[in-house]
């Protein structure tokens, strides 16, 4: 995959929707932290496969 591409730059978008949703519902729901840590670890994963497909 090449920088600047069309799946790169889907990728990119899904990973900034989902750490925003892990951040707002951080702050929106306070008494199970289940669901703002679950947004925060696929993010994070999405985002560790999307520098694996760019550099190999």
């Amino acid at each position: 995959m090449k920088r600047g591409g069309r799946l790169d730059g889907i990728l990119t978008l899904l990973f900034m929707l989902l750490a925003i949703g892990a951040v707002v519902c951080y702050f929106a729901v306070n008494d199970n932290p289940v669901v703002y840590l679950t947004l925060g670890c696929v993010a994070v994963v999405l985002r560790i496969v999307h520098y694996i497909m760019r550099f190999f």
